[in-house]
């Protein structure tokens, strides 16, 4: 059964074609012209500007320097260490928070120095400084903190440790508010403007790069040279690898210096010195050439299940592990962690879904929904899945503890959840977030009320557009040839900033009924136009797929690959969206 968001079809729009800069770009890099209009469409449209997002080199990262504050960091850290002073990393449950503050604990571990390290509990502590992390911190008797992913909006918490005589170098990306935090040191690519207004650091970098800076910035101001000691330099080649996965996983634009570190730490991932990423690759079955989907769909999902099922430890442990059969055991460990998060997030999935469709059936504009005994951890996965499904804005809740109800909720473009969240703030304990992400705490008791509320805002602000899908370009498969296809390959690492390439073909052919992959819930079929012939693999789309006969002709939206099994590379597109034209 068609689920309500794809039985109201996306909104397909083929951008313009720009023959003329298409065209130049042809001749002056002997490009393609389907490779030349994919970079005019992502904004590249000089040579040079070309040149450089081919060659995504190290040179292109920016010096530790040119981060505000990097001075006073260096100094405050550089003082904590000759002191033999206590330092405690404070880190954040998900990935980019773990890995940036796995890569400072082996930077200490380099240098030879102790440290402690605290991660917050999702469900017990939530973001960033709670009363568990202030009561960790004055019991382990830390006088310096280093918060990773976390500490810019914290201004309470960080005012308290101030007055107990504690020193905070915040190490984040987050954007402040008004107000700036308390703290010895704040390294934040948001901040720089404020410093320097002439030259403009990149913005978008996750937290374990700025964990990274910090570490590259603070080994040349230990050792007193700009070029350091092979040793140094290999733990920073190795590092990339842990900024790479934490790139990917907070969803970082892929694009001017993260593009270079994302390109180097797939290159670096299966021969670094971390066994944990060795190990953790090895479970997921990944071979070289790795790409930003194998971090973003199967080492990311493992390393968050430890998150979202309360044991950030263990994939800390893996991350900072010296010990090859440790790091496998961890690794096993964590891919059954993974395995329980899918069951719990189907559980949660399929006792929710026939409330949504009831809501869908009735005309509602948004979800709210929730049981006393959900899982909090996985509800901001459940509530992607249900949007997906549904097309409205979804907004999910459990009672994480006897007094206090928790949420995630997500959104389609176009929606904005603080502004649905709002009228519902006197019932609300707190709410925050993004427009398309936000989380909200309640107390229990108030469920109905703040359903009404989101309900009536939702009905005021009115019905949204159908969700659009943006299309580079049309296309047949006799055009996409392989050669093609390892031209579009060139422009990875893809993700936000730099998404793959989607592409429309008309009035193909299905050559025989779908077949079901996996799970069930995927499917692989066989598409045919004018005598050339491409498999197509369908994620989840197995159900929407499943009553097409074979002749049936469909208009499809898809993104180009290759496919390199046992030696062998053939083409190969994954479905975004199609549309049946007739039947036979």
């Amino acid at each position: 059964m068609p689920s309500a968001a794809q039985a109201a079809q996306r909104r397909w729009r083929l951008r313009p074609e720009t023959p003329a800069v298409r065209d130049r770009l042809c001749r002056e890099m002997r490009l393609h012209p389907i490779v030349a209009q994919i970079l005019v469409h992502r904004g590249l449209e000089q040579a040079d500007q070309v040149q450089e997002f081919f060659q995504p080199g190290l040179r292109q990262l920016p010096d530790p320097s040119e981060f505000a504050d990097m001075d006073r960091a260096l100094s405050t850290l550089s003082k904590a260490v000759q002191t033999g002073s206590p330092i405690l990393i404070h880190g954040d449950y998900d990935v980019d928070g773990t890995c940036g503050a796995a890569l400072l604990m082996r930077l200490f571990r380099l240098l030879g120095h102790p440290v402690d390290v605290y991660l917050p509990d999702r469900i017990r502590d939530g973001y960033s400084f709670g009363k568990n992390s202030l009561e960790a911190i004055r019991h382990r008797g830390a006088q310096l903190v280093i918060a990773v992913d976390n500490g810019t909006t914290a201004l309470e918490p960080l005012r308290q440790l101030q007055a107990s005589g504690v020193d905070v170098l915040i190490v984040d990306h987050h954007q402040p508010g008004a107000e700036l935090p308390p703290c010895a040191a704040l390294l934040n690519p948001w901040c720089h403007d404020q410093a320097d207004g002439e030259k403009k650091l990149f913005p978008y970098f996750c937290g374990a790069a700025v964990a990274f800076f910090l570490a590259w910035g603070f080994l040349r101001h230990w050792r007193g040279e700009q070029r350091l000691p092979e040793r140094d330099r290999r733990f920073l080649m190795d590092a990339l690898a842990l900024v790479a996965v934490a790139t990917v996983a907070d969803v970082m634009p892929l694009t001017g210096p993260n593009r270079s570190l994302v390109h180097h730490g797939l290159r670096i991932l299966p021969e670094c010195g971390f066994p944990g990423l060795r190990a953790l690759a090895k479970q997921c079955r990944l071979r070289p050439p790795l790409k930003a989907e194998d971090f973003g769909f199967r080492l990311c999902p493992r390393l968050n299940a430890a998150g979202r099922l309360g044991k950030t430890k263990m994939a800390l442990d893996l991350l900072t592990t010296a010990d090859p059969r440790e790091a496998e055991t961890l690794a096993q460990a964590l891919e059954g962690l993974n395995q329980r998060r899918r069951e719990i997030e189907q559980a949660e999935m399929e006792r929710l879904m026939p409330a949504a469709r009831k809501a869908v059936k009735d005309g509602q504009q948004a979800l709210f929904l929730g049981h006393e005994d959900a899982h909090f951890g996985v509800l901001g996965v459940v509530a992607n899945r249900l949007l997906d499904e549904t097309g409205l804005p979804t907004l999910l809740w459990s009672r994480c503890m006897p007094e206090v109800a928790r949420g995630s909720a997500r959104a389609p473009a176009g929606s904005n959840l603080l502004q649905l969240l709002e009228p519902a703030a006197d019932h609300l304990l707190g709410y925050g977030g993004h427009r398309q992400a936000a989380g909200f705490s309640f107390r229990p008791g108030c469920e109905q009320a703040i359903a009404e509320q989101i309900e009536r805002q939702a009905a005021k602000l009115g019905p949204r557009q159908a969700p659009e899908l943006e299309l580079d370009l049309e296309t047949t498969p006799g055009e996409l040839t392989m050669q093609v296809a390892q031209g579009l390959e060139s422009l990875a690492p893809f993700g936000a900033g730099n998404p793959a390439p989607k592409m429309l073909s008309c009035g193909l052919r299905l050559a025989e009924s779908p077949r079901r992959l996996g799970d069930g819930s995927h499917a692989s079929l066989w598409l045919e136009s004018q005598g050339h012939s491409v498999r197509v693999l369908a994620w989840r789309m197995a159900d929407r797929l499943a009553d097409l006969p074979a002749g049936t002709t469909l208009d499809v939206v898809f993104t180009p690959g290759l496919n390199e099994f046992r030696g062998r590379t053939r083409l190969e597109w994954t479905l975004i969206d199609f549309r049946s034209n007739q039947q036979p």
